[in-house]
């Protein structure tokens, strides 16, 4: 079981609730979407900006490097895109006029009692600077980079039941192009990775109300659900063909696994106000305690 009963845990929790964890949470937030990272465009300086930020994390917090050759990086690369206003949401799309550029994954381990490895991810990049306005991102996805951080700190000197790979996909916003690729050159046996859980946008929730897509399920993702929803939260199972995030990469090389995000995630996604003072912080941080009380 992901999360026995006993008195330990207990103990374990009323210490982690006891911890007001939503100042660490803002500064992530507020580190993510400042000028100096510049929106966050895949393939960008403002990109390799935050993939700094996140390693030199992993790193102060004693993570194992899982990346290539020895460091917390993976480089790929990506074709060149054009931002494009679709309705009232800015996208990304290809055009052979620009040249390809560098993205990379920032990625670490956490070794558990057990082999088996679940990946809990969050994409980090975004939009950029467009034609002189910050696309900050706060929501989409600096809210799912902060959660997945503070699981980091909040784990940290644990030895979790199963290895936990902690996972920041950079190019989302252009294709899943990161989770793509660690799904097409894993650095580290792909056998071991039974499932992943995904968190894209959770930065505007009310309440404990979640929206999940789904990939495909197995007994790790059903225990982790269950124990969500022991702790209160309320799942709303999605078939969405016109949007998806990273859990899709994984689902097309079997692995099961979902994406969590807040239901009104469209809400000012892919525009300017996508902003860290519209972020509800404290859903955030009872999201932080229930992913530290299951993957411990």
């Amino acid at each position: 079981m992901l999360c026995p009963a006993c008195s330990d845990q207990q103990i374990n929790n009323t210490a982690q609730e006891s911890h007001d964890l939503r100042p660490e949470v803002l500064k992530h937030l507020q580190v993510l979407c400042s000028e100096q990272m510049a929106g966050r465009e895949g393939g960008t300086r403002g990109e390799a900006e935050v993939a700094l930020y996140l390693a030199s994390f992993l790193q102060e917090k004693g993570l194992r490097p899982a990346g290539e050759g020895g460091t917390y990086f993976q480089a790929f690369s990506i074709k060149g895109y054009q931002p494009r206003l679709l309705g009232q949401r800015m996208v990304f799309q290809q055009t052979n006029s620009l040249p390809s550029r560098t993205s990379e994954n920032v990625l670490g381990i956490l070794e558990g009692r057990q082999q088996d490895v679940i990946v809990l991810s969050a994409h980090y990049d975004h939009l950029g600077l467009i034609n002189g306005t910050l696309y900050s991102g706060a929501n989409d996805n600096a809210s799912g980079v902060s959660v997945v951080l503070e699981v980091v700190n909040g784990l940290a000197g644990q030895k979790p039941e199963r290895t936990i790979l902690f996972a920041f996909w950079g190019a989302e916003e252009k294709g899943l192009w990161g989770s793509k690729y660690f799904c097409e050159h894993p650095t580290l046996p792909g056998e071991r990775i039974k499932c992943i859980v995904n968190l894209d946008t959770v930065g505007n929730l009310k309440q404990k109300t979640l929206l999940g897509w789904l990939g495909s399920a197995n007994e790790i993702t059903q225990e982790i659900v269950a124990s969500l929803e022991e702790q209160g939260w309320q799942i709303n199972w999605e078939d969405n063909s016109k949007h998806s995030s990273d859990h899709y990469s994984f689902a097309q090389k079997g692995i099961p696994g979902f994406t969590l995000l807040s239901p009104t995630w469209l809400e000012k996604n892919h525009t300017s106000l996508d902003t860290v003072k519209e972020i509800k912080i404290k859903p955030m941080e009872d999201l932080v305690l229930a992913l530290l009380n299951i993957l411990k």
